[in-house]
């Protein structure tokens, strides 16, 4: 007997853009996820609220937009 548990995903996309020195436009997506499980807990050991998650994985799809764009 298999037992299957499925958690909740939050995810984001982030879309990177820009012209190279060839003078064509490039286009960069990334998906950034985490699920609401019993193993993905915050600093004071608490399972990570849907917020928490939103928060966190915000802040590295923008620093992944910053990051200087392929050449």
């Amino acid at each position: 007997m298999t037992i299957t548990y499925t958690f909740q995903e939050v995810k984001i996309k982030g879309v990177k853009k820009w012209k190279g020195e060839d003078g064509k436009r490039h286009t960069t997506t990334r998906t950034f996820s985490q699920t609401i499980n019993p193993f993905n807990k915050n600093k004071e050991g608490k399972i990570k609220s849907r917020d928490e998650i939103m928060t966190e994985i915000t802040a590295e799809r923008d620093a992944w937009i910053k990051e200087v764009s392929p050449k």
